[in-house]
Parts: C-alpha cells; sequence; structure tokens
C-alpha cells in the first residue's frame, strides 16, 4: 500500500507539472511550481523513513491516468491518501503521520491557491 502511495504522489507531481506548463494563469502556474516543488522533498522523505523502519518498498504500481483540472487532481490525491493512509504503517508511527500531514497540508494550501488567488 505505501508503494501506492508514493506511486500516487509522483504521478500527481508530473500532473501538475504538465499543467504548470500548459497554463494560461500566472497564480495557477506559480501554485502549481511551489507544489510539485515541495511535493518530491516530503515523499522522498516518507519513502526513506518508511524503509529505515520496514525495509524496501517493493510494490510500486505503474498505471497513470492524466488529469486536466488541477484541484481535481489534488482532491483525488487528498482523498485517496484519507482513505488509505492507515492501511500502509502501524498507528504507533506518528514519524509517518507527519510526514503525510504535511502532504496534505500542501495539498490544502494549493487548492486554497488555486481557487482564490487569481
Amino acid at each position: 500500500m505505501i508503494g501506492e502511495l508514493i506511486t500516487r504522489c509522483f504521478h500527481v507531481r508530473t500532473n501538475a507539472h504538465v499543467l504548470h506548463l500548459k497554463s494560461t494563469s500566472y497564480a495557477q502556474h506559480m501554485a502549481l511550481n511551489e507544489f510539485y516543488d515541495t511535493l518530491i522533498p516530503l515523499v522522498d522523505s516518507l519513502a526513506e523513513a518508511y524503509q529505515g523502519e520496514y525495509g524496501l518498498i517493493k510494490d510500486y504500481p505503474g498505471r497513470y491516468t492524466f488529469e486536466d483540472a488541477p484541484i481535481t487532481l489534488l482532491k483525488g490525491l487528498e482523498e485517496w491518501i484519507g482513505a488509505n493512509r492507515h492501511k500502509c504503517w502501524d498507528a504507533d508511527d506518528t514519524h509517518l503521520e507527519n510526514i503525510v500531514d504535511e502532504i496534505v497540508a500542501l495539498i490544502r494550501s494549493t487548492i486554497y491557491k488555486l481557487r482564490f488567488l487569481k
């Protein structure tokens, strides 16, 4: 399940980068830039902390679907995280929960910027 989380984050990052390049809105362009620049170090930190506890992650799924609406893209990741994060590790692994909380905060902050900053 952790491999699915990591892969989904990587895919959302790539999708956000493409949307950033396609955007005709400066605010959207910048919000997506900040999102994808910030996401990868958080995901990398999550994967490394997880592997330090549980061993190498080996179950990375290979599918990817492009989403053309930035808010839909981000909400989809947030919803998946909300439904599955507690299936990825033991409940007392608060250090992993904290990193995921930072990812969720980044998603919500980016949604705010996409919605209200023009």
